[in-house]
């Protein structure tokens, strides 16, 4: 978060082309973490994979994501900034390019490990160089524009995974990381700014370890547990227990120790700690809400996978559009808080109107909450960066950084776990209250059989009642859904006065 100096007393701030570079790449690590669910049955095809086993393929970018991004302050440190971020981008390009040229699952496992290591520096680092880029009273403006890049992404992934696949081939979905990469490198090529490195730091690498296995077996817990059914399964457990007593000994490690891999002490300051709350929250109810959208409008609605992603590209261009104005006009006169307040209340009003959606629906109805959804997610996200950063010493930015995209990446891990999960729970409770009203005796069965123009006594007729009674039942288990992710938009609105008071560029 520092510029660094071409001397002593002049401090040097990224150019724009850096910028702009330094973003491009963060797209595409974010990208990457959606872009390829689109493509995952044609790479079940080429590989001759299981539904079970080709999840693997994006547990490997998620455990490797989440274990190197909180070490983003240690090796700016270490080596710093600008040798991080080019190793950084120039290993995520050459492992894309090995992603699309994976001749098996194995293959294409280990390079998406290595691709999620060599990203996870990108995010934590695109944020630092923005805060140095600009001047404290315009870091309201600064974290839009990061904002719309990390925001804009995930949204951008099934559309663009949608038409990558449907026109191409899944392959380039990797392959076209590469020529962007070179764009940005090319930004890049001018001063990125940032402190010298330090040739001596001090550190921990017993941490470094016990922090890896926690951070992995969570990762891969999650991803796992869906496909797993959780607690029934006794790796699972291990998983648990393995992560959890982990963690515990890296914290108490941690906090009896001076120099740590990961800085836990930055959670004492009262914005950042109420910063990572509110965004691991966020995080968990926002990135829900991006994979239940384009599931209803495919598997319920019957949309194809290109129309489906599209679903949710309104939603990006207003939040986008928003982000910056409301940083650069609203957020300098109103108190932070209000604004991320109400952005909360706004993404739990949108998260209702999916929840009360039928099977009647339209495009218009899919997309119209979306619509609402975009000025929430620009109230909140920009913002809620701002407040979390303004008391951070600057000399501590990257590591501040790393925590607070890792609780950003983690929270949306677990909602999707969650929300994945409920959805077949619900499933099945409706599938045996409406399953119950199915009978000879209901005169609504022989109403929808007219109406079907089908007779009960001919052989198509339990099929088609069956199909008929499981889109009402996925209907249903999705408002559930979303219902329950308006909750935790709710929920999460009061923690907005654990965050300190502060206005706009003051």
């Amino acid at each position: 978060m520092s510029a660094a100096a071409a001397s002593p007393s002049v401090p040097v701030r990224p150019a724009w082309g850096v910028v702009f570079g330094v973003m491009l790449t963060a797209l595409l690590e974010v990208l990457d973490t959606t872009v390829v669910n689109v493509a995952l049955p044609h790479m079940m095809g080429s590989f001759g994979a299981t539904p079970d086993q080709i999840t693997w393929m994006i547990t490997a970018y998620l455990v490797s994501t989440a274990i190197v991004m909180p070490l983003t302050g240690y090796l700016v440190r270490r080596f710093g900034r600008r040798p991080t971020l080019f190793v950084g981008v120039i290993g995520f390009v050459l492992t894309s390019a090995a992603c699309g040229l994976s001749w098996s699952l194995n293959s294409m496992v280990a390079f998406r490990f290595f691709q999620g290591a060599f990203g996870a520096v990108l995010v934590p680092i695109s944020q630092s160089i923005l805060l140095d880029a600009f001047p404290r009273e315009k870091r309201n403006q600064a974290m839009a524009i990061w904002g719309v890049a990390i925001m804009a992404a995930p949204i951008m992934g099934p559309v663009l995974g949608g038409l990558i696949t449907e026109h191409w081939s899944w392959r380039w979905v990797f392959y076209i990381n590469v020529p962007l990469g070179i764009i940005a490198i090319v930004l890049m090529l001018d001063e990125v700014g940032g402190a010298p490195p330090e040739k001596h730091v001090s550190t921990d690498w017993t941490g470094l370890a016990l922090l890896s296995v926690a951070l992995g077996a969570f990762q891969t817990l999650l991803d796992q547990g869906h496909t797993r059914d959780w607690f029934e399964s006794a790796f699972i457990w291990a998983l648990a227990w393995l992560a959890g007593s982990a963690f515990v000994l890296f914290v108490v490690r941690a906090l009896g120790r001076e120099h740590n891999i990961v800085d836990i002490r930055l959670f004492a300051d009262r914005n950042f700690a109420a910063g990572n709350l509110l965004m691991a929250g966020y995080g968990l109810a926002m990135y829900s809400t991006i994979v239940m959208w384009p599931l209803l409008a495919q598997d319920v609605l019957g949309y194809p996978a290109d129309i489906a992603g599209w679903v949710l590209a309104p939603r990006g261009v207003v939040s986008a559009v928003m982000m910056i104005a409301i940083g650069t006009w609203l957020a300098p006169h109103v108190d932070n808080r209000w604004l991320i307040g109400t952005g909360l209340l706004i993404s739990a009003y949108a998260s209702s109107m999916m929840a009360r959606l039928s099977l009647e629906a339209d495009m218009f109805a899919l997309i119209a909450p979306g619509l609402v959804f975009g000025f929430g997610m620009a109230a909140v996200f920009s913002q809620l960066s701002t407040v979390s950063f303004e008391t951070i010493p600057p000399e501590k930015g990257a590591d501040a950084a790393g925590l607070y995209n890792v609780m950003r990446t983690m929270g949306g891990s677990i909602g999707i776990a969650i929300t994945s999960t409920l959805l077949v729970r619900r499933e099945q409770v409706h599938w045996r209250y409406l399953g119950e009203h199915v009978s000879a005796t209901n005169p609504r069965l022989y109403d929808w059989l007219d109406q079907a123009d089908i007779a009960l006594d001919q052989p198509a007729a339990p099929a088609r009642l069956v199909k008929e009674l499981f889109q009402h039942v996925q209907m249903a288990a999705f408002n559930d859904v979303f219902w329950t992710i308006a909750g935790i938009f709710i929920c999460l609105a009061p923690c907005v006065l654990l965050l300190g008071h502060r206005r706009g560029g003051a």
